[in-house]
């Protein structure tokens, strides 16, 4: 069989294998040994061998709703809260989203946003890759989330101008089963996605002393959160 273009370019270019060299590869969340079998102008064969044990995903799945951002800085967002285990993310339209980042993303765009989420849990050695989910207004995120259930943690990254307490929210860490953690744009939360966050049961929580780029808070929300509930 075939590498697809972006893991055969990885394989050609950036690693450099060769014929007969070992490689893992992974397919619907199952992971397989192989060996490359011929490296052709514009592809890349191999033999595949028998199932392998992958590395495990996290007990504890944790879900991104996020704003989109300006430039490449939602891809930033995607490779590395993928590198950090994230199940799944959901870009949506908070108040104060940038104007250019409100677009609607397009095809090519969404497949990008795709293959990036592809190659960061290639290089990173998972199995599952997250899902991307369209582009909603986050009122629709929140709705599509469902009722409060047992064991799920609901958290939003406060800004420093949100006055909370810092610390952790008030669940029990061996009840916590899920897990959801809301972004803001970089402009910050406006009034009418608080209360839709606070009405949905989202706790604020800080994951650091001083404002953090958007970008930024994605990353540490899921870093902080991925290793407090493992």
């Amino acid at each position: 069989m075939a590498l697809p273009e972006a893991a055969r370019q990885h394989a050609t270019r950036v690693i450099r294998l060769e014929v007969g060299d070992p490689l893992l590869v992974f397919d619907a969340g199952a992971e397989f040994s192989a060996t490359i079998a011929a490296i052709e102008k514009h592809q890349v064969l191999i033999e595949v061998a028998g199932q392998t044990v992958g590395r495990p995903e996290r007990s504890i799945p944790i879900h991104l709703i996020m704003s989109p951002l300006k430039g490449d800085l939602t891809e930033l967002v995607i490779q590395k809260a993928t590198e950090l285990g994230v199940a799944s993310i959901t870009p949506a339209l908070f108040e104060r989203t940038d104007t250019v980042a409100r677009r609607e993303p397009t095809e090519a765009r969404t497949l990008r946003w795709n293959r990036v989420a592809t190659s960061a849990a290639e290089q990173s050695g998972r199995c599952v890759v997250p899902k991307i989910a369209p582009l909603v207004d986050l009122r629709q995120a929140i709705a599509s989330l469902g009722p409060m259930t047992e064991g799920q943690l609901r958290v939003v990254a406060a800004e420093p101008s949100i006055d909370i307490h810092p610390g952790a929210p008030s669940m029990n860490a061996s009840s916590v089963r899920t897990i959801v953690v809301a972004v803001g744009p970089a402009g910050g939360f406006g009034p009418k996605d608080l209360e839709g966050l606070s009405a949905a049961s989202f706790s604020p929580e800080r994951f650091a002393l001083h404002t953090l780029r958007s970008e930024t808070a994605c990353i540490a929300a899921v870093a902080v959160l991925g290793a407090r509930y493992p």
